[in-house]
């Protein structure tokens, strides 16, 4: 199987929704998320690396009173809608699409980009990085210890980029051999700051990638199915799987936004299905008359997960034993829920100590789980009386999906804790509520992207 020329082929002319709402929806969410990630420590630290590296461009840096290069910006802003662990996510595999493709696509747009070849692009990326990661397969792939987001998700941004830029196929395959060889992000990684770099990277490379071949750089047209090149590295794909390929992008290019959440909680998603069995809980139950929270989980929830006690905030949002007690403590679990001190408090403390997590394929008596994502939390109380939830679709999900009102609250949330003012965020929703929709409108929102409370149109 000619891999490269499918992938190239499906990028530059495959048949794509023209439906623009999930565009706009994973658009909003990105934005917000990586408004409320300015400050954390990873964009930080690369921000400050950039500024000893000036990079002359208009590409805006998103929440900062700065402009750059479009491969800066988007190692930047791919960074910041990673760091809060806010981004979107794929149900069916590890895979937080939308924190690479935006800020990859939206570092190269200008005032005269078509909306609707931006919005072909983002269902593009969305195809690939799902076809992908089912040819791979993940299991192996997320398996040996890869960062799925940051591997497959370069090929998948020079995928939507190709589509934006109008590539041909030949220098398409260039860009997917190129990008190929700079893939990378390991697990080892999950609750420091350098996991969030993994999303920008992946975003600076594809734009670097794309860059490279239109000026001239070739590659193997070959990399992704030769017997040395991405696939065989990173995964251990069957022949089947790779004869599917066509019929699966055009299966994910019709229905990717099924398999898509946008996160309720600022943490790791394959802590969401107890979170939200704890939340459920909580009304029927003393606090103070808890003995034991078990958690049982699905094997594959615990993979991403850290199986130590957390010592930071960034190492909270991978701990289920954290997320579960926090959760149960008070009720709700946002941005100000995953600071070092709230890792350390003592009572908070004292409840995860009562969790035991359970990874198993089912639950004991619930044959009919097996091979689905589940949690199923059960908490005793000390006269024996036990309280149990299940659930095997988190909020948030497509199935189970977040209204335009939470996503528009939680978007507000995020802009408004990092400095701007209610109605400079209210502003900002409105023009990219219109972005991808109302002629001009891009423009707009892209310049308001910018630091501060105004912006003129790029």
């Amino acid at each position: 199987m000619r891999v490269t020329e499918v992938v190239a082929r499906f990028a530059v002319a495959g048949a794509v929704s023209e439906d623009s709402a999930p565009a706009i929806r994973s658009l909003i969410d990105t934005v917000g998320v990586a408004f409320g990630g300015r400050d954390a420590e990873a964009t930080r630290a690369i921000t400050a690396f950039a500024e000893t590296e000036p990079s002359a461009g208009r590409a805006v840096v998103w929440g900062a009173e700065r402009e750059c290069g479009p491969s800066q910006a988007a190692l930047i802003n791919g960074t910041a809608a990673h760091a809060l662990d806010f981004d979107d996510a794929c149900p069916s595999m590890p895979l937080h699409p939308s924190t690479v493709l935006w800020p990859a696509l939206l570092a190269v747009v200008d005032e005269h980009t078509d909306p609707a070849r931006l919005v072909a692009a983002i269902e593009v990326g969305n195809t690939v990085m799902r076809a992908l990661g089912e040819v791979l397969p993940m299991d192996v792939h997320y398996g040996r210890g890869w960062h799925s987001t940051a591997t497959v998700g370069r090929v998948a941004a020079v995928a939507a980029l190709a589509r934006l830029r109008g590539l041909s196929i030949e220098s398409t395959r260039y860009a997917l051999g190129a990008v190929a060889s700079m893939a990378g992000g390991s697990i080892a990684n999950f609750g420091t700051a350098t996991k969030p770099l993994h999303a920008g990277s992946a975003a600076r490379d594809a734009v670097v990638a794309v860059g490279l071949v239109e000026a001239g750089l070739t590659a193997a047209v070959d990399q992704l199915e030769h017997p040395k090149g991405f696939l065989a590295l990173f995964g251990d794909p069957d022949a089947a799987a790779l004869a599917a390929l066509p019929e699966r992008l055009d299966h994910w290019a019709r229905h990717w936004s099924q398999d898509w959440s946008l996160k309720r909680y600022p943490c790791c998603y394959g802590t969401h299905r107890a979170i939200d069995a704890v939340l459920e809980l909580r009304a029927e139950v003393v606090m103070r008359d808890i003995e034991t929270i078990a958690v049982h989980v699905h094997p594959g929830s615990v993979r991403p997960l850290i199986d130590h006690e957390p010592g930071t905030g960034s190492e909270g949002k991978f701990s289920l034993p954290f997320t579960v007690a926090h959760a149960l403590r008070y009720g709700r679990l946002g941005i100000g829920g995953f600071t070092d001190a709230a890792v350390a408090d003592a009572e908070t403390r004292a409840l995860m100590r009562r969790v035991t997590v359970h990874p198993e394929p089912s639950p004991a008596g619930r044959p009919e789980l097996a091979g689905r994502p589940y949690a199923l939390v059960r908490l005793t109380t000390a006269d024996g009386t036990a309280r149990e939830r299940l659930v095997t679709i988190a909020r948030g999900d497509a199935r189970n999906p977040l209204t335009d009102d939470e996503i528009a609250d939680k978007f507000r949330s995020c802009v408004t804790a990092r400095g701007r003012s209610a109605a400079a965020a209210e502003s900002l929703l409105t023009q990219l509520r219109e972005a991808l929709s109302v002629p001009g409108a891009l423009a707009v929102a892209c310049a308001s992207l910018r630091g501060g409370e105004t912006a003129a149109p790029i």
